[in-house]
């Protein structure tokens, strides 16, 4: 079966590329996917000429990319455990090949490795590729003093205040180690609310970030209520665990409509564990599969509707 991979992922490489004065022409795809085979080599010909240094700094362009769903939602993370969580979810909605396992996590700490298949592991480009993102994410999370090495017994480091020291080395380049000293999440605007209805203040705080693994315990310490009083006052919106898939779905189904991005990434986005769980559920609400519900409803272009709606020009013939 033919594999695939993000063109919106080397679109930010091409983007990042540019912004060293690296003239590098990623591969099209068929919308947002593109074959496999077509990434790797773009990526490898791209160390191969330029060395790995540029891939690791391609996560430097990620706020320019913020309005993708996807990377809303990485950015979204309240974490660094949180950020690495998105992250696995995200591999498994896109049917990764190559996943980030972690080892091994700490106060401050997180040790993982890019893995896999035995018989074609991540190559070198990729794996700067990864690592590189990951360190941006890292910081753009909140994470402070982010110090990332490299390697198994005594690992290189790479990354530390602010930038990156050296390439890593081709041995045990997947085995990574990321330490920070704090984190700071970034401060939200938050304002203060005309009403106290809980249902609604709970409506928007979810949808803000659907991907969060939203728990009645944490979102009552967002709300600032104890979880038992927040538990019964949303009971007559279906309780914590009938208003989140409501608002997931809402959110879901919005973007189906939009009709932009692949349904997997939507899925991710919106916080379903996999594939079947954003299907199973979303069909509970709405009696159609995403596949089907984007089919259906789908907005049309811009161009589409103007040409759907010119008017017919009457005349002699």
């Amino acid at each position: 079966m033919e594999e695939y991979a993000s063109a919106r992922l080397l679109e930010l490489v091409q983007r990042a590329l540019a912004a060293e004065g690296i003239r590098a022409v990623a591969p099209a795809g068929n919308g947002a996917l593109l074959p496999f085979t077509a990434k790797r080599t773009f990526l490898a010909d791209v160390a191969r000429d330029h060395g790995l240094l540029p891939l690791l700094r391609v996560g430097a362009m990620l706020p320019a990319a913020s309005s993708d769903p996807a990377v809303a939602a990485l950015l979204s993370a309240v974490d660094p455990y949180d950020l690495f969580e998105r992250w696995q979810r995200l591999e498994q909605f896109t049917h990764s090949r190559h996943r980030v396992v972690v080892r091994e996590r700490g106060a401050g700490l997180l040790v993982a490795e890019h893995t896999g298949p035995p018989a074609a592991p991540p190559e070198p480009a990729e794996d700067a590729l990864v690592l590189g993102v990951l360190t941006a994410l890292l910081t753009l999370c909140g994470a402070r003093d982010v110090t990332v090495a490299v390697g198994g017994g005594s690992p290189v480091t790479v990354f530390s205040a602010g930038g990156y020291l050296a390439p890593p080395s081709l041995a045990d380049r997947a085995l990574w180690r990321f330490t920070w000293s704090r984190v700071v999440p970034p401060a939200g605007v938050r304002t203060e609310e005309a009403d106290r209805d809980d249902v609604a203040r709970t409506r928007r705080l979810l949808a803000a970030d659907p991907a969060r693994r939203w728990t009645l315990g944490c979102l009552a310490a967002e709300l600032g209520v104890p979880a038992r009083s927040l538990q019964r006052r949303l009971a007559g919106a279906g309780g914590f665990s009938g208003l989140l898939g409501t608002v997931r779905a809402e959110a879901a189904a919005e973007l189906l409509m939009a009709g932009e991005h692949p349904v997997s990434v939507i899925g991710f986005v919106c916080g379903y564990a996999d594939q079947p769980h954003f299907t199973r559920h979303f069909k509970l609400r709405t009696a159609m599969t995403p596949a089907v519900y984007r089919s259906v409803f789908r907005r049309p272009s811009p161009a589409v509707r103007e040409i759907h709606h010119e008017p017919t020009k009457r005349g002699t013939p």
